[in-house]
């Protein structure tokens, strides 16, 4: 073995250690050897044995290989600690924090040919610009960490072709979102026996984007399919995912009492396992749920209380979600200039954005609008918001807002543009039974 050393290479990895960790020739010899001997070996002028590597390598903390080598045996998993413990502080509201400390993972990783950690510190990335709003930053860093892990199965990747497939639907491309997520099933079948919890992963992610592109008994379907599983998977971030999009359904179906235990099972999860983010969504969700079958008192306290939350965290997304229902909320109760305040801060944040919140955003305010007796910027916010819906193609959104719109063209004398824009949103709907 000795012939094989590198010794002048292994005496500077000794002293760069040594000093890293603040420690003196003394501190290192500790009583076994003497200082100038460690001296020796710093400048390589002494070939270790074995013995004498071991002693060294406990004194310094690190594997006798790493002193041979300059290579840890552990990097691998040290790193994807440390990514790992990165992604649990973003979950609890850190995110701000640990972006350079994720990037530079990310470099090491990939110096050290480190696929898998590499991706994960992607994935970490991705998830930072996913709750800031930043849908293409997000989808760029998923598609990179699915490129690291193309030779792996399919389960390995469920988290960033969900992620990524999330993005689309964000941003209004819904059936892409859908497309992305299809594969996804086929692939992971054609591995024989799917893992349940990329199942039930993939089946939540399909729910939100069948049920705005109008496939109701499709994600009633991957509703129940993803219940099923529950018991099956001990992943507790999956399983709130999963009650939060069923809830949904459960709400269409007129079934509350169950949505609403949905959600607080969700809320639960994620406070379980001090994922602040997550638990905030869950919130806004039972807060959508309290407005929508018609308790507002109770909507607007939760509402309230995530948004004196969110309007500290760097999410965008739970920010601007929170005012839209605010605002829904004021134009419910006759406050349309309130409502108005909130969807002025919404429009302000998202800019140009083509985005679903944007979309409501601006629908919002026309009905505003049309309620102070004023129809034709009622007019105006309204082809916006129809623009918005038919450009992210989800046709059951772009038809409300074309009846609201007919109403506000009928109310200023123009019956024909009404009936035509009505005519336009039933085409769509037929278009996507077709």
């Amino acid at each position: 073995m000795r012939t094989t050393i590198d010794v002048r290479a292994v005496g500077s990895r000794i002293r760069r250690l040594r000093l890293a960790r603040g420690m003196s020739q003394e501190d290192l010899a500790a009583g076994r050897y003497s200082a100038a001997y460690i001296s020796h070996l710093e400048k390589g002028r002494r070939s270790p044995s074995g013995e004498v590597l071991d002693h060294i390598a406990e004194r310094l903390e690190v594997p006798s290989e790493q002193l041979l080598t300059g290579k840890d045996p552990d990097i691998d998993l040290r790193i994807q600690l440390e990514i790992d413990r990165a992604i649990a502080r973003i979950h609890s509201g850190e995110a701000d924090v640990v972006t350079d400390e994720l990037e530079l993972l990310s470099k090491r990783a990939k110096r050290e040919n480190l696929n898998r950690s590499h991706a994960a510190a992607l994935e970490g990335l991705g998830l930072i610009a996913k709750q800031a709003g930043l849908w293409t930053k997000a989808r760029d860093l998923f598609v990179q960490a699915e490129e690291l892990l193309k030779e792996e199965p399919p389960e390995a990747r469920t988290s960033l072709v969900t992620g990524r497939a999330w993005t689309h639907f964000m941003s209004g491309e819904i059936n892409l979102a859908i497309h992305i997520l299809e594969r996804h099933l086929v692939d992971l079948d054609e591995g024989g026996a799917p893992d349940p919890t990329a199942l039930l992963q993939t089946y939540s992610y399909l729910i939100g984007p069948y049920f705005e592109a109008g496939f109701r008994d499709k994600a009633a379907l991957m509703a129940d399919r993803a219940h099923d599983l529950e018991t099956r998977v001990q992943d507790p971030e999956h399983v709130a995912c999963m009650n939060i999009n069923r809830a949904q359904i459960l709400l269409e179906e007129n079934h509350r009492d169950e949505a609403m235990r949905c959600l607080a099972r969700a809320e639960d999860l994620f406070k379980q396992i001090g994922w602040r983010d997550s638990a905030t969504k869950a919130a806004i969700s039972q807060a959508t749920a309290a407005v929508e079958t018609g308790n507002l008192d109770e909507g607007e306290r939760q509402a309230r209380a995530v948004l004196a939350e969110v309007m500290t965290s760097p999410s965008t997304v739970d920010t601007v979600t929170t005012l839209n229902l605010l605002a829904r909320i004021e134009r419910l109760r006759e406050r349309p200039d309130a409502a108005i305040q909130h969807l002025d801060e919404v429009i302000r944040i998202l800019g140009k954005e083509t985005s679903l919140d944007n979309a409501w955003a601006f629908r919002e305010k026309g009905l505003c609008y049309m309620e102070l007796g004023d129809p034709k910027r009622a007019e105006r916010m309204l082809r916006k918001a129809l623009a918005m819906h038919r450009e992210a193609k989800s046709p059951n959104q772009a038809a409300t807002t074309a009846a609201y719109l007919g109403d506000a063209l009928r109310a200023m004398g123009r019956p024909d543009e009404a009936f035509r824009v009505y005519r336009e949103a039933l085409a769509d709907l037929e278009n996507l039974a077709i």
